[in-house]
């Protein structure tokens, strides 16, 4: 081993042989890396699952979606072919077409408004949403609409649908 030659820092007056000892040592042991963190070998576990989306829910977030938006066309997407459909003081309709002439009849009746679901519940079969809306009917009226909807689901369309609202808001 080659000899260090010992600095002047080293023998500095007021330095004792181990102070000295360990500049000397200092100077002469190349710097040490720390070890490379090891991995700790484990159970090798499976990723995470991605949590199944519930069906249901998302039919519902869909509903919100073109109701905000007023896509009818893809509404009438989310509906079963011979869906029944009630509204407050009118006679049940049946089918897509009459689904159709609804919505006609609403753009007619409100060609602006804006809506906002306030609350979802999804349970069982059925998807509860309470709306909220700023209407412009045709006459000009403006009015705050509040409106629940039910709407009960068979394999993964509407089926049936309730609303439910009071009617004195519709009136000139």
């Amino acid at each position: 081993m080659a000899k260090k030659r010992v600095t002047k820092k080293a023998r500095r007056p007021g330095r004792g042989k181990k102070a000295a000892a360990k500049a000397k040592r200092v100077k002469a042991e190349p710097a040490r890396r720390k070890p490379a963190a090891r991995k700790l070998a484990g159970p090798k576990t499976a990723p995470a699952a991605v949590p199944a989306v519930n069906p249901l829910r998302e039919l519902a977030r869909r509903i919100v979606d073109v109701t905000i938006r007023h896509d009818d066309e893809g509404a009438f997407a989310l509906y079963a072919p011979n869906v029944q459909s009630v509204e407050v003081g009118q006679p049940p309709t049946f089918g897509i077409e009459a689904i159709k002439q609804k919505f006609a009849g609403w753009r007619a009746m409100a060609p602006q408004s804006t809506w906002r679901a306030r609350t979802v519940c999804v349970d069982g079969n059925t998807i509860v949403i309470e709306w909220e809306g700023d209407v412009t009917f045709a006459t000009g009226k403006q009015a705050t609409m509040r409106e629940v909807a039910i709407h009960e689901i068979e394999n993964g369309k509407i089926a049936r649908e309730r609303f439910y609202y009071d009617r004195t808001t519709l009136q000139p």
